[in-house]
């Protein structure tokens, strides 16, 4: 079973001069998908469609393009910001924490950082909290990068299988099995990505219990806190008070006012954990991006219209996918997604491994997906769909499966 979609191809990886730690990692499968897909594109000229990397299809709002226009005529934005960021802008992440969230009294000064994306401040998370040999746990399927990052720690990642039967939901049972003296943290994504689960503030409430008896840090990646489906409601554990000190919140503006490619997002913790995790983003990046850290001043400004407007869209997405997974139901099945952009989907009858499976559908159908290997042994069998994408690719991608699979048979 491979990791890598590179290495399903059997392409060779250099080891002399490479250190342990390194060797030991994989590019995202999410990144190689993309590569790929750009090598077919490049070798044949064929047009791809790609459900893989999680991009939104709709344009950044003009209301924030005119804020980055102005913001260019301004001198500070081609230097430094303060490293934990813009001050207005940590200001109006607070605020929103505590309007939106219900996170009591944040202290923007002292527990709000600004990352250079979602990604940075969770590895700014795990460098502050996780020493080698340390567990881990990942509820799994989990992020593609989580455990890549607790590996260039030297750190151990321990997969917690979800209940894929309950909609990819917290098994009990299973977490408190894989907790150990060297378990240090609880890492997850919330709503989940790949799975689109939004767990429940009773979920939440058994992984806080269990962070207090055995001394851990929880870490959640809210990226996709802004779109829940069929009244689900997102609860953060950073809102309960009696774990609000052992909860680094990390999120991220990419997808909730299309700037993916402005790579900006933040992180909560309590200050005495922040000042720790503000060292290790100086180390890695000094700060954001002034450019980004203002297109965010101006989306928070805003009245936040078009944001439901991208929930709209993608809720109709939802829709128009499970229609053509239903389709396509003597290969795929899946649960319908409780919140973000994503399904991951059991596939049937290939015989192959999800990676092998993910590079001859875009070989063959010049479709992009996602190995669910990419989200730890849980999602091995599966492959991620992203319905982050227009309609039209929704309808073409899978008329161009229909036809793939059709052909499986002959």
């Amino acid at each position: 079973m491979h990791r890598s979609a590179f290495g399903a191809l059997g392409r060779e990886v250099r080891t002399k001069n490479i250190s342990e730690r390194v060797q030991r990692i994989v590019l995202s499968p999410i990144k190689e998908m993309s590569i790929l897909a750009d090598e077919v594109r490049q070798d044949t000229g064929a047009t791809i469609v790609s459900f893989g990397q999680g991009i939104p299809y709709f344009d950044t709002p003009e209301y924030i393009k005119e804020g980055i226009r102005a913001a260019l005529q301004e001198r500070d934005t081609a230097r430094y910001t303060l490293e934990p960021g813009i001050t207005e802008l940590r200001e109006l992440v607070a605020k929103d924490l505590m309007a939106r969230k219900g996170v009591e009294n944040v202290k923007f000064s002292r527990e709000v950082m600004i990352s250079s994306g979602c990604q940075e401040a969770v590895m700014c998370a795990l460098v502050t909290v996780v020493d080698e040999g340390d567990e881990v746990l990942l509820l799994s399927p989990s992020f593609a990068s989580y455990s890549e990052q607790i590996l260039q720690l030297g750190g151990v990642p321990v997969f917690v299988p979800l209940d894929e039967d309950r909609g990819w939901h917290l098994n009990k049972e299973a977490l408190l099995e894989k907790v150990s003296p060297k378990t240090k943290a609880i890492l997850f994504s919330h709503p989940s990505n790949p799975t689109g689960t939004v767990f429940a503030q009773e979920e939440l409430r058994i992984l806080a219990d269990l962070a207090k008896e055995h001394d851990l840090v929880l870490i959640t990646d809210e990226t996709y806190d802004f779109l829940v489906y069929e009244g689900k409601t997102h609860v953060s554990p950073a809102s309960f008070s009696d774990i609000r000190d052992r909860v680094i919140l990390c999120g991220s503006f990419s997808k909730k006012y299309a700037l993916t490619g402005y790579r900006v997002g933040y992180a909560f913790a309590e200050q005495g954990i922040m000042a720790h995790m503000l060292k290790v983003h100086d180390a890695l990046a000094i700060c954001a991006p002034a450019i980004s850290q203002k297109a965010v001043i101006t989306a928070l400004r805003g009245d936040q219209k078009s944001v439901a407007e991208f929930v709209e869209k993608l809720t109709e997405n939802r829709e128009l996918m499970c229609k053509k997974l239903d389709e396509l139901s003597g290969f795929f099945e899946y649960k319908k997604p409780q919140g973000a952009y994503y399904i991951l989907a059991k596939y049937q009858k290939s015989g192959l491994g999800s990676a092998e499976l993910a590079v001859k559908i875009l070989q063959e159908a010049k479709v992009v997906t996602i190995p669910g290997v990419a989200f730890g042994p849980y999602g091995e069998g599966h492959l991620r769909f992203s319905f982050a994408c227009s309609p039209e690719e929704i309808d073409e991608g899978f008329q161009r499966l229909r036809v793939w699979t059709e052909t499986l048979g002959k």
